[in-house]
């Protein structure tokens, strides 16, 4: 029983698997036969978009940003060359007109006037003080000369007593010294003698005893006096020769030796003092210079404390950059009454309204594009229904700014361009290239040849209507098309998207 379960049970399976395959190899048909009858009912392939050529008008639009500018300004720069405290006592409002001549600024002059006042005193004393040192140069010149000869003088005498004293004055010094104690000695031995022989002469009877008393107490009185002599001479001598005569031969070598020393000095220093004196008084001279100097240009200073318009026009506060005011309210806050406004520094501008030009920034891109002569328009940003003719001047050499020129145009100013001051802002169109009959073609249809970017091409469509590259010669661009100048002529198609864009 079981052998024939298991039987009946391999014959389902079998029945299984064919009813599978023939369900399989019936939807494999379908599919082909499905994919028959699709391919049957495929249109052919549809050919690419193209745009036809056509001659048309070509242009190249430069737009710049300007500024209306005023062709004669005039800045109004504070270079005082002394004094440098400049306080505002008054000014211009910004933005009134003005006329030639006409006070703009005034500024604080009280401490000024003071200065140039205390100046000029001191001015007068240092004419004195140079008058007083030419007139002391002036004798010091006189009178050197002569101190220098009775310096040499007195050098001289003194050598001269020097050598009178040796050669003379000490011998007979000596002699006398000798001489003297000789006499007083001689003198002492006279007067014993004399009173040894009056008493013995007085030893006889024939005076009378009166008389001889009074001859021999004046004997006696000349002794002592001579011996007294005596015995001062022998001091004398002694003190001479010890003391008297060797001092003064110091003394007359010392006063030789200061006579001639004097003289070197009074040699050197007296001429220096007289060039010391000379420098002195140029040193006078030179600061009596300055000192007039000085007050020349706080004089010229002075007449700077009030400005005038150099000209007819408009007050701009600061300096114009490129037309345009930059630090108006910096300006306003430094030149309010009792402001500081500080020296070398543009505080206004006097802008004549007239003739005005317009100063435009140009793009590194459109250099080439530019040249003096060409012509376009201005459109005023505050009057947008003005269209005002100009004309490029010139443009900058150098940059003012990465990628960026000065460029300036002249404008022919008319209608309602009265209202038109520097300083406002415009847009200006020029048209540096046109042509009327340009063949020109969208940017996307041209190939660049990855190798040579010199080399560009299009496809264009054949009369089998298959596109063909052709290469082409491309002139100017925009955005929006490219010109052909030669490769393709009026009519023909051209493909808009390239092959090989789309590989």
């Amino acid at each position: 029983m079981g052998r024939s379960i298991f039987c009946r049970h391999l014959c389902l399976v079998a029945l299984a698997l064919w009813a599978t395959s023939v369900l399989a190899a019936d939807s494999a048909s379908d599919k082909a036969d499905k994919a028959e009858k699709k391919d049957e009912k495929k249109p052919a392939a549809a050919a690419p978009a193209t745009k036809t050529v056509e001659k048309g008008p070509f242009r190249i639009v430069v737009e710049l940003e300007g500024v209306f500018e005023g062709e004669r300004a005039y800045e109004i720069l504070l270079s005082p060359e002394e004094w440098s405290k400049l306080t505002v006592l008054s000014a211009a409002p910004h933005g009134i007109h003005v006329r030639k001549g006409g006070v703009i600024l005034e500024f604080e002059t009280d401490k000024l006037d003071r200065v140039i006042a205390d100046l000029r005193a001191e001015g007068k004393l240092s004419e004195v003080a140079v008058h007083q040192a030419e007139e002391h140069l002036q004798v010091l010149e006189k009178i050197t000369p002569m101190n220098l000869e009775s310096s040499r003088r007195a050098a001289k005498v003194a050598e001269e007593d020097r050598e009178f004293f040796f050669r003379v004055a000490r011998p007979l010094s000596l002699k006398a010294v000798e001489f003297g104690l000789k006499m007083a000695k001689a003198m002492r031995e006279y007067q014993e003698e004399e009173m040894r022989q009056l008493e013995k002469m007085y030893k006889a009877d024939d005076i009378t005893e009166e008389t001889e008393e009074i001859v021999l107490k004046r004997a006696r009185d000349a002794l002592e006096r001579a011996k007294f002599a005596a015995e001062v001479a022998e001091i004398n001598h002694d003190f001479a020769m010890r003391f008297a005569i060797p001092r003064n031969e110091e003394q007359v070598k010392e006063s030789t030796r200061r006579s001639v020393l004097e003289w070197e000095k009074n040699e050197a220093e007296l001429p220096l003092a007289l060039h010391k004196q000379s420098l002195e008084l140029e040193k006078l001279r030179q600061e009596r210079r300055k000192s007039e100097e000085k007050l020349e240009k706080l004089l010229a200073d002075r007449e700077r404390m009030t400005v005038r318009s150099p000209a007819d026009g408009i007050v701009y506060y600061g300096r114009l950059t490129r037309g345009t005011p930059a630090d108006t309210a910096a300006m306003e806050n430094m030149l309010r009454p009792h402001g500081t406004v500080p020296p070398n520094q543009v505080v206004m501008t006097v802008v004549s309204p007239r003739p005005m030009c317009i100063r435009a920034t140009v793009p590194e891109k459109y250099l080439h594009d530019l040249r003096p002569g060409l012509k376009g328009t201005a459109g005023p940003t505050g009057y947008p229904d003005l269209r005002l003719p100009v004309e490029v001047d010139r443009v900058g050499d150098i940059p003012i700014a990465p990628e960026k020129f000065d460029g300036w145009l002249t404008v022919h100013l008319k209608g309602k361009s009265k209202l038109l001051m520097p300083g406002m802002t415009c847009k200006v169109k020029l048209v540096p290239y046109f042509k009327r009959d340009a063949i020109c073609v969208p940017p996307k249809v041209i190939v660049t040849d990855e190798l040579d970017d010199r080399k560009q091409s299009v496809e264009v469509l054949g009369e089998d209507g298959k596109p063909k590259t052709r290469p082409v010669t491309v002139g100017r661009r925009t955005d929006n098309q490219v010109e052909i100048l030669k490769g393709l002529k009026e009519g023909e198609k051209v493909v808009l998207e390239p092959s090989k864009d789309k590989e």
